[in-house]
């Protein structure tokens, strides 16, 4: 009996003096061959097989621990999209144009602990600060990615109710139905501050921010702008809302300057702009869930904007209608119609959606579009806008876009 307990006690040793190749299968066979052949008892066996177990979970976690993430990286969100499109276009004045095109952004968020936070993103594209769209040409060139935005944020334990953002961000202002004012791929630069408190069935925010257009190295007075978008948010019952907003613009040093992506639609002096953009614009939807599985949302809204600094071509509107899925998943989709009216001195022409006669005032425009979920991180979608020129010559713009969106 003492001579098995000695044999056993060497078998444990060299078993685990020699188990870094032994794999664990193997491992299993050998120590029940050992028991089988009575040089362990079942029990001495167990207990080797679980001391083994032991080890091999430490080495593991030890591993993970020395590979382990930085804690800037597990505090990381990322999401991004990558979208096909085909685009035809036509212009009076110019030959019929169809392209192939893509466009790819990948945005993060880095949480550094309770109240600060760095946000960055990538895209596709070039300079032009309203388009992320990468058309197939020059022989097959690879094209640049671009910093898309990068901003500090800042939320106050005791304000839980603001933030604070620097930098370049995406437009934090309000802006139902995608606005033919602002372009979806414009990053405004400068500060921003964010305020929204929220009660019962009411909701009250506002926007501000001061945002640099240019920086001239011959000039100390570059041209800016102040903004602030007051507004509210209302529950009617349980299956509608009303939200409702009044944005104040204040430019300073536009006016005798010319800026970089102009459309060239407000009016000029001497190649300069001849106008100031100090503008209002009033901004409102109502929704409606209406309990029609095939149906379910359905919302109205509309805004109209206006220079206070000019009395000739100064106003503008628009106004369309969502309905279909709020949200569109797989399976699900979303419909929409809207009409635009802007005249040429009513806003700044470095602004509007691009799409929409070349993103530039002094149009009318009809924007119709289909969304269909293939996947809940697959879309459809087709857009159809026609606009025309307001005042001169007699102008129309027809663009059909058909697109197929991947996000992650």
């Amino acid at each position: 009996m003492q001579k098995r307990k000695i044999i056993s006690i060497i078998v444990t040793m060299a078993l685990f003096l020699f188990q870094a190749p032994v794999m664990a299968g193997e491992m299993d066979m050998l120590v029940d061959k050992l028991v089988e052949k009575g040089v362990l008892s079942r029990k001495d066996g167990d207990l080797i097989l679980s001391v083994q177990k032991a080890e091999k979970d430490k080495e593991t976690k030890d591993i993970v621990s020395t590979l382990a993430l930085p804690n800037f990286i597990k505090n990381t969100q990322f999401k991004g999209d990558f979208r096909l499109r085909y685009e035809s276009g036509e212009r009076d004045g110019n030959s019929d144009r169809h392209r192939g095109r893509y466009r790819y952004r990948l945005g993060f968020v880095t949480k550094l602990d309770d109240q600060f936070e760095v946000g960055y993103g990538l895209a596709s594209g070039s300079n032009d600060p309203r388009s992320t769209n990468q058309s197939f040409t020059n022989s097959f060139e690879t094209p640049d990615i671009r910093l898309d935005y990068a901003y500090a944020s800042y939320k106050p334990k005791s304000l839980a109710w603001l933030q604070l953002l620097g930098g370049q961000m995406p437009n934090p202002l309000w802006l139902p139905g995608g606005s033919y004012l602002w372009d979806s791929d414009i990053r405004p630069q400068g500060v921003s501050a964010l305020m929204n408190r929220k009660f019962d069935g009411f909701e009250l925010f506002m926007t501000s921010g001061f945002w640099i257009i240019d920086e001239i190295s011959s000039r100390s007075d570059d041209p800016v702008m102040w903004v602030a978008q007051p507004g509210y948010k209302v529950n009617l019952g349980k299956q509608a809302y009303f939200k409702n907003a009044v944005g104040l613009y204040q430019f300073s040093n536009v006016e005798g300057t010319l800026l970089d992506y102009s459309s060239n639609t407000n009016t000029r002096d001497g190649g300069v702009l001849a106008e100031d953009y100090d503008s209002y614009v009033v901004t409102g939807e109502l929704g409606y869930n209406t309990g029609i599985a095939f149906m379910p949302f359905v919302s109205v809204y509309g805004d109209y904007v206006d220079n206070r600094t000019t009395s000739r071509d100064d106003s503008g509107y628009g106004y369309g209608i969502k309905i279909g899925h709020e949200k569109v998943k797989q399976g699900l989709w979303q419909a929409g119609l809207a009409y635009g009216r802007l005249e040429r001195n009513a806003w700044l022409d470095i602004l509007p959606d691009s799409d929409t006669f070349g993103g530039g005032t002094n149009m009318k425009a009809i924007r119709a579009n289909l969304t269909y979920g293939l996947r809940d991180y697959i879309e459809i979608a087709t857009t159809y806008i026609a606009s025309e020129q307001l005042r001169g010559a007699s102008v129309d713009d027809d663009v059909f876009q058909l697109d197929l969106v991947f996000k992650f």
